[in-house]
């Protein structure tokens, strides 16, 4: 339908709106890409950790390469690593150990690793409490995690795609009482929201990652508890 057949009121309506966002859109121009923007040295504190550690055993989650030739594992990360191993529920390029997160522990074995990582991983997988209980039992007791996942982007499966994270949610996935101490948590990439529904929505705080830094300080319950329920 050209704008000359639209009646003049529902075309006025479009214009105003037009403008609206146009002005919405020149008022941001030179401001910072969220009133929250992030600011922090974690992943690297996080890396400078990982060299205290005398010749680590690492495993990196979810490591499938998705573009042929390009890996995304953080070799770098841990160059000192007397193995350093990836898995992913498919066999493939920079796949060490097939594995479904759920069971990881059943595959490795307990207290297996003294680093994992585990990027862009989380989103993917359908029972993540589950699994963060599988991470905190196949980690060495001082064992470091590192986790990032998605908290504000566009639905990509591999093969699925469940679920956002804030800092929050990804906290409470390693609760009280699982010998496990959350050290920090993090947002990273600010981002943007536009939605004709919310016209001010790209003015609020939004990220693509989140992400969690933790340590094994005792031996993990077989039972994930929640002590800080009612």
């Amino acid at each position: 339908m050209s704008d000359s057949t639209i009646p003049a009121v529902e075309r006025q309506g479009r214009i105003a709106y037009r403008l609206d966002r146009l002005r919405r859109m020149l008022a941001l121009v030179g401001e910072p890409r969220s009133n929250a923007e992030a600011s922090s040295d974690m992943e690297a504190r996080f890396v400078a950790r990982c060299a205290e550690l005398p010749s680590p055993s690492v495993l990196e989650l979810g490591t499938k390469q998705s573009q042929p030739g390009r890996s995304t594992m953080h070799r770098d990360w841990v160059p000192h690593a007397s193995e350093f191993l990836g898995t992913d529920i498919e066999a493939g390029a920079d796949v060490d150990i097939v594995a479904d997160l759920h069971r990881l522990s059943d595959v490795v074995g307990a207290e297996r690793f003294d680093v994992i990582l585990t990027c862009s991983t989380f989103e993917h997988v359908k029972y993540p409490w589950i699994v963060a209980h599988e991470l905190m039992k196949t980690l060495r007791v001082g064992g470091l995690l590192y986790l990032q996942t998605v908290h504000t982007y566009p639905l990509h499966g591999y093969p699925n795609d469940y679920y956002r994270f804030s800092r929050e949610a990804l906290a409470s996935l390693f609760p009280p009482g699982m010998g496990f101490e959350v050290v920090a948590t993090n947002y990273d990439f600010a981002a943007r929201i536009y939605a004709r529904r919310v016209p001010d929505l790209q003015i609020h705080p939004a990220f693509l990652n989140s992400t969690l830094w933790g340590e094994k300080r005792a031996p993990t319950p077989d039972e994930l508890r929640y002590p800080d329920l009612p």
